[in-house]
């Protein structure tokens, strides 16, 4: 009798600990019919995601959670955190979240949010913890990321591309040049191949390096460089560029007219553009009506004015 009570007990604390660390998983699809113009809206908080555009009538959502710990904690968390799927007007959200954190402690959890979508819609990305991927041309869309700790890859087309991270690096490649791209980043560096018309980027802690541009350009820097290159400079266009530790490098076309200086606290300077030195830290360029108009600035190094090379 005695044995048989040992080994129910035995037992009883072989499921505990089995139910104590199973996964608990969410597996869940969701389809949206599709509407130009209309914006699909990712709002999650650790999850990764991948969206992909291609043609079709629909937007298919695939949403995968994954949590790890003592059954009912993971339990707790999973019903916390199901996927909900709605529309608001113009908006098809796509949500995953929950206002108060667990103890991270009894509780591991892993995500993906996959979405297939037709070109001509909005892409709204909002994440506490996640990166995200993009894939395909979305037309004539607006892209928007937004993470507080999170990186972006972009491999795609598209009409704007913003981006807000605090802690995460941008990296976009285009098939064809951008009307809009900014990038607001407080630690993480931008990078752009593919070109924009308009391009504003800052960062505090990260490089800055943009390629394909055709237009105006604002970039700040606190510590880390800039490098821009444009394939061609309307006229008048307005160029700012300002690093605290770091140096910039500008490439423009070679028949493109500039006006504005550069300044340096401490660093070199060169330009392949008609210039005149004013001192060892400032050098003025006057091109003369129609100019482009730069202005660039670094406290701790260099400055480069460079002709594109044929």
């Amino acid at each position: 009798m005695r044995v048989r009570l040992v080994i129910a007990a035995i037992a009883a604390l072989c499921l505990f600990a089995t139910g104590a660390s199973a996964d608990t998983e969410i597996h869940e699809k969701h389809r949206f019919d599709a509407r130009p113009g209309a914006t699909v809206v990712i709002d999650v908080s650790f999850h990764s995601v991948e969206v992909t555009a291609q043609p079709g009538s629909a937007v298919d959502v695939s949403v995968d959670i994954t949590f790890k710990g003592d059954g009912s904690s993971a339990k707790n968390a999973a019903n916390d955190y199901k996927p909900v799927f709605k529309e608001e007007g113009d908006e098809l959200i796509i949500r995953s979240t929950r206002k108060k954190g667990w103890n991270w402690k009894s509780v591991k959890a892993k995500g993906k949010v996959t979405v297939q979508m037709p070109p001509g819609m909005n892409l709204t990305i909002d994440s506490s913890s996640g990166s995200a991927k993009i894939y395909g041309d979305f037309g004539d869309a607006v892209v928007d990321f937004d993470a507080s700790s999170g990186s972006l890859t972009v491999d795609g087309a598209m009409r704007e591309l913003h981006s807000d991270v605090s802690s995460g690096s941008v990296r976009a490649t285009v098939s064809r040049p951008l009307d809009v791209f900014t990038s607001d980043a407080s630690s993480g560096s931008a990078r752009l191949a593919g070109g924009a018309r308009i391009a504003k980027v800052e960062s505090s802690s990260g490089n800055i390096n943009l390629s394909g541009l055709l237009g105006e350009g604002t970039f700040s820097a606190s510590s880390g460089s800039i490098k821009a290159q444009w394939n061609s400079m309307p006229p008048q266009t307005t160029v700012r560029a300002s690093a605290s530790s770091g140096s910039v490098t500008l490439w423009f076309p070679q028949d493109t007219r500039i006006s504005g200086s550069l300044d340096v606290s401490s660093g070199s300077l060169h330009s392949d553009f008609p210039a005149l030195v004013r001192g060892k830290d400032r050098l003025e360029l006057d091109g003369g009506p129609g100019a482009v108009n730069i202005e660039v600035d670094t406290s701790s190094g260099s400055i480069k004015l460079l002709a594109n090379q044929d």
